[in-house]
């Protein structure tokens, strides 16, 4: 069963999501719990030099927080070739408490399943489906499952599956039935005799008794085969008609399930079948488990953390068929509700990696110098470099904190450095600029959409507004949105270029210092989406 955390940022992640998630995974990890970091999408460039920076490995994105059968316990998978016998099949399914065994072919394929029902279907057949089912036992089949050993074997065996007890002594009572057939006996040369001239193709030789060289010889002749067993008569009796392959009556049409299906869609899914026990298969085809309806119903659901965040419209899908345990947030407090009390730490600061640093702190621990410039790195962008009126002295403090953990001497050079690596409108698409870091509001009965990224020249923005525009106004009518707004920030935080479509466009001439058109303008001031623009916005649309 799977019993990790997964620490997650937001939608869309900016660096302080990547980073905090990282830091807050190793904290946890350092605390006695098994924690991962996950990110919800793709990195963006200041994120890519963040982590090739410090040395770390990309999140593992993760893209929903329902359950999938690879995290709740499942059965052992009960195994078998489907070249095994009957009387194998039998025996395997008498030691195990699920009663079904998945059937696998010599590449360990998953061919059929084999259920008490087919076993014990075989007990109901006419002699003559018993008869053409046992015509395919192979003869080391039949030693194998009476327990004896092969005596004589002729180079091409085959019966026309019939098993008679002869207990007969006189001659006179033997009948042409014989020819063909498979008998079981447990001595008399005579009879022996008579049966391999009779055209028996297999003596079964039963109490362990031994044949004479001149029945071997005449065996041999007659390609008769000859198996001797110590089992008395009627335990061969009862078994023998068990020698056959079991391929020839498994259920080959089977349902099963990928590891990674979701529990709620395989749970759907077995509410139209009747079958008692499930195989779960792994990319490769591999059978990994066994389930019933009793695991959907009992299991354990995914337990996340969620950093720099606290609304189901930035969280990972489904989060309400999870379970929250922890935010740590320095936003305003979101929509998401637990039934449960959790750990919540929501601090007035400009970046939610100012409190991971001090909660590694409460914890008696520090971070090494690898973490401690994730978080450095999490603070300037955040704060952009502390311009931002978001930023906190305790996130200054906290940053030249972090800054001589992780060895840099100069701050304001590393974030120049930093912040400049986040500037990649050159070779971006328009769309891909627009969603790099793109969050939605409810603001009443307003829906709205803000992007943001950074730039290092004006005329880097002025060169691919034209396309950009036409790409906003689609999005923004695609989505059916109120008002969208992409903020192209400058990467020293001298100023916001803005770019805006929707029908709510006109309350921008009020929120920001310059117009340049219908759905352009400028603002030296604003920076920040979340202390700056939103709170103009949402005070502007109330007051409509």
């Amino acid at each position: 069963m799977n019993d990790y955390l997964y620490v997650v940022g937001h939608k869309n992640p900016d660096s302080d999501s990547i980073c905090s998630a990282l830091a807050y995974a190793n904290l946890k990890n350092k605390c006695g719990e098994k924690a991962i970091a996950c990110r919800l999408g793709p990195l963006n460039e200041e994120s890519k030099y963040i982590l090739k920076r410090f040395g770390f490995e990309n999140p593992l994105l993760l893209k929903d927080a329902r359950s999938q059968l690879r995290d709740i316990d499942m059965d052992t998978p009960n195994l078998i070739n489907e070249k095994a016998t009957l009387n194998e099949a039998w025996n395997k399914m008498l030691t195990t408490n699920n009663r079904s065994l998945f059937v696998l072919n010599d590449d360990n394929q998953l061919v059929g399943i084999l259920s008490t029902s087919n076993l014990s279907l075989v007990r109901l057949l006419s002699d003559e489906d018993l008869y053409n089912l046992m015509k395919t036992a192979k003869i080391e089949d039949i030693a194998k499952t009476i327990k004896g050993q092969i005596e004589l074997a002729p180079k091409h065996f085959s019966s026309n599956g019939r098993v008679y007890i002869v207990t007969l002594n006189r001659s006179e009572d033997f009948q042409d039935d014989f020819k063909g057939s498979i008998c079981v006996l447990s001595d008399g040369d005579d009879k022996q005799k008579l049966l391999i001239e009779k055209g028996a193709k297999c003596l079964i030789i039963t109490c362990n008794r031994s044949v004479t060289r001149n029945i071997r010889h005449l065996a041999d002749i007659n390609e008769c085969a000859i198996i001797t067993t110590k089992l008395d008569t009627m335990k061969v009796a009862r078994i023998v008609n068990e020698s056959f392959c079991i391929k020839k009556i498994i259920t080959t049409n089977v349902i099963s399930f990928n590891e990674n299906e979701y529990v709620e869609d395989v749970a759907a899914k077995m509410m139209k079948s009747r079958v008692r026990s499930y195989p779960v298969l792994d990319y490769d085809g591999n059978v990994i488990g066994a389930i019933s309806r009793y695991h959907l119903q009992n299991y354990r659901k995914k337990r996340f953390i969620l950093v720099d965040h606290s609304a189901k419209n930035q969280a990972i899908n489904n989060i309400d068929k999870a379970l929250v345990e922890e935010i740590i947030d320095h936003h305003h407090i979101g929509n998401i509700e637990t039934d449960y009390p959790i750990f919540y730490r929501n601090q007035k600061c400009g970046c939610t990696a100012t409190i991971i640093s001090m909660l590694y702190q409460e914890n008696g621990l520090l971070p090494d110098d690898k973490y401690s410039g994730l978080l450095l790195s999490a603070i300037i962008s955040d704060t952009l470099n502390f311009k931002s009126a978001t930023t906190t002295q305790l996130d200054i403090n906290t940053a030249y904190w972090l800054a001589q953990r992780a060895n840099i001497d100069d701050i304001g050079e590393y974030a120049k450095e930093m912040l400049g690596a986040s500037v990649s409108l050159k070779d971006a698409k328009p769309i891909e600029i627009l969603n790099r870091d793109l969050k939605n509001y409810d603001v009443g009965k307003y829906r709205m959409a803000i992007g943001q990224t950074n730039y290092n020249r004006l005329e880097q923005v002025q060169g691919l507004l034209p396309e950009f525009k036409k790409v906003i106004e689609k999005q923004q009518q695609d989505s059916k949105l109120d008002l969208m707004v992409m903020m192209f920030t400058h990467v020293l935080a001298e100023g916001t270029l803005f770019v805006f479509y929707g029908p709510l466009s006109y309350v921008m001439a009020d929120v920001i210092e310059t117009r340049f058109d219908e759905h352009s303008g400028y603002d030296k001031d604003i920076i920040s989406r979340k202390q700056q623009l939103m709170p103009k916005l949402s005070a502007m649309l109330k007051s409509i």
